[in-house]
């Protein structure tokens, strides 16, 4: 090879390594440092795009099941109203079946005939209450729509009050403490409304399980997304450490041969000695 002070070819050849070993080293510690073999489309611009859609996916099945949460909650303080309200019906019935004992003095059936008033009033209370976030799935018979997908498609929660609307209208004192009619009271009106309590105790539950079962889908769906999106971008962190080490000992030998390669056209000065 001819040593010459104008073209210095060994220094090329290492400054090309140096150049190459300091670029390979420079992507390999945004690998490390970001934790993304793409971080960004200046990686690699198709990938990154399809990652940010998959990652918009998966923001947007996070936003659905948090609104499935909140629904939930309207769920489950509808369905604490009516296990109350179930639960008080069972104290009125025990006054019910007081009151049509025929016998009883009319001192007593005033007594449980305000006990009575008191528990209806209690009732109603706990049905007008049960409102979660403005509103109250019990005082209303329209249907609410909670989106369910990211296709915007809607779970519908079908409102109560046409089933128990009825209940503390129906549950008359005056029927309940007549002596002539108490019984029949108990053994007709009382037992309808007690029915359609339960009929509405099923539907929220059951409206419940179809939430959860929702959220249980979606969440395995952004588990997926999540996976795949890993797949797409995220780094080997042990592969790309030890890439990092092996390239800082090349850059270290391409600094020391490009340093011993500079150094060759020196070698003429001997000759002028």
């Amino acid at each position: 090879m001819t040593t010459s002070i104008h073209t210095n070819i060994a220094a090329l050849v290492a400054l090309h390594s140096l150049d190459v070993t300091s670029k390979n080293l420079s992507a390999t510690e945004k690998r490390v440092s970001t934790g993304y073999t793409v971080a960004d489309a200046f990686d690699n611009g198709a990938i990154f795009a399809i990652a940010q859609t998959v990652r918009n996916n998966i923001a947007g099945i996070t936003a659905v099941n948090s609104e499935l949460n909140g629904a939930q909650g309207l769920i489950s303080v509808a369905n604490a109203s009516l296990t109350q309200v179930s639960d008080l019906l069972t104290q009125l019935r025990d006054i019910a079946t007081r009151l049509s004992d025929q016998s009883i003095s009319s001192d007593t059936r005033a007594q449980l005939a305000t006990e009575y008033v008191n528990l209806v009033a209690t009732i109603n209370n706990n049905l007008v209450t049960a409102t979660y976030q403005g509103t109250n799935l019990i005082g209303t018979s329209a249907s609410i729509g909670v989106i369910q997908d990211v296709l915007a498609n809607q779970l519908t929660l079908q409102g109560q009050a046409s089933t128990v609307g009825t209940v503390v209208t129906n549950l008359s004192v005056g029927l309940a403490t007549s002596v002539t009619s108490a019984g029949t009271f108990l053994l007709q009106t009382f037992l309808t409304e007690l029915n359609l309590v339960a009929t509405s105790l099923n539907v929220v539950g059951s409206l419940n399980q179809r939430i959860s079962n929702q959220v249980s889908y979606n969440s395995s769906i952004e588990t997926a997304f999540t996976e795949g999106l890993g797949a797409l971008v995220d780094a080997n962190l042990p592969a790309e450490s030890a890439r990092l080490q092996a390239l800082q000992v090349q850059q270290q030998l391409a600094t020391q041969s490009l340093s011993i390669a500079n150094q060759g056209p020196s070698v003429l000065l001997t000759l002028f000695r």
